[in-house]
């Protein structure tokens, strides 16, 4: 994985005063809400006999492990051992290490890595998803693949025909699978690509709201790193836009996560029920047939160059997300699992 970013890890309605347990290629997590409502997060191993500090319970803003009671305070540093007379100075190494917190969009995002907090990358920028007009649908599926496979899924723009014809109406026809040119910006810290998309019908309850719209509908994809895409769908005045978190649990599962908005019919509860239940099912049956294919990929972690596969044009996104890939390990930004 990529150190020295900030990694979107859960979503926020899911972090409480109960602690959660946050893996992240391997490395542990305990993550709550102190008594003031700020999130946590506090690595999962007790420093006293490795218990998991997941398995405990929150006292005011700190955390109890539930082996011996051991107490720590938000900052990682134990403050009490209750085997211990209270005259006993805790000892130094009392200590677990705290992980920087934000909480934004909807997710909850961790900075792993030992950048100052004025170096730090800074979160990506999607302000239609501070205030939504209404609760966003939330779906959830675990891929069989390393996340840098994922993230180029999602990145992928070619592949629809032939993996999704039966879910968002696209066939393999000549007119349907030609990628022409299309508008890619390349960023310090992310990409950005715009194209028109060829539906030749729209499957589902969406083909009753979206028949007499506009017909040459465009999407727009975007990569922020290290394990964020976008996907804005646009059909005239419709839009219906998702940010994926791609949550790398270990070097062959990844846990994504999507928080989706979009701009009509948020006003009519039932209806609108209804169609988060529908966005979510076609969703997670676009996720099913890309896991299919995506867990058969090798090497496993997305190859930073290109040698072991040839490119074509049309994967412009994927040349240019494997050069900022490459760039952050440049940095000596790539670190091992734990």
């Amino acid at each position: 994985m990529f150190k020295n970013f900030w990694y979107a890890v859960e979503f926020s309605k899911a972090i409480t005063q109960r602690p959660t347990l946050v893996t992240l290629m391997g490395r542990k997590m305990a993550v709550y809400r102190d008594s003031q409502g700020k999130v946590v997060a506090l690595d999962n191993r007790c420093a006293h006999r490795g218990a998991s500090l997941a398995g405990g319970w929150v006292e005011g803003n700190c955390l109890r492990c539930p082996y011996h009671g051991w107490r720590y305070e938000a900052d990682g540093s134990c403050r009490e051992i209750p085997a211990n007379p209270a005259s006993t100075p805790i000892p130094k190494r009392a200590k677990v290490e705290a992980y920087p917190v934000q909480e934004k969009y909807g997710f909850i995002w961790v900075f792993v890595g030992d950048l100052p907090e004025r170096d730090r990358p800074p979160l990506p920028s999607f302000p239609q998803f501070e205030n939504p007009v209404r609760e966003p649908a939330q779906s959830v599926y675990t891929f069989n693949a390393h996340f840098t496979r994922t993230m180029e899924n999602t990145l992928d723009v070619s592949h629809a025909p032939f993996m999704h014809g039966g879910s968002v109406g696209k066939s393999k026809t000549p007119e349907n699978t030609v990628i022409e040119d299309y508008d890619l910006k390349v960023t310090e810290w992310g990409l950005s690509a715009t194209l028109g998309i060829k539906i030749n019908r729209i499957n589902g309850p969406m083909r009753f709201f979206l028949k007499d719209d506009d017909q040459d509908p465009w999407k727009q994809y975007i990569f922020a790193p290290p394990n964020i895409t976008y996907s804005g769908v646009n059909f005239g005045q419709f839009k219906i836009e998702s940010i994926l978190a791609h949550i790398p649990v270990d070097e062959n599962t990844t846990i994504v996560k999507s928080i989706n908005i979009r701009s009509f019919l948020n006003h009519v509860p039932g209806l609108s029920h209804w169609l988060d239940q529908n966005t979510t099912q076609v969703g997670t049956r676009i996720c099913m047939e890309d896991n299919v294919v995506v867990q058969t990929q090798i090497p496993r972690l997305a190859p930073l160059n290109n040698s072991t596969e040839l490119m074509v044009a049309s994967d412009a996104t994927l040349i240019a997300y494997r050069k900022l890939l490459k760039k952050f390990s440049d940095m000596g930004w790539m670190m091992e699992a734990s």
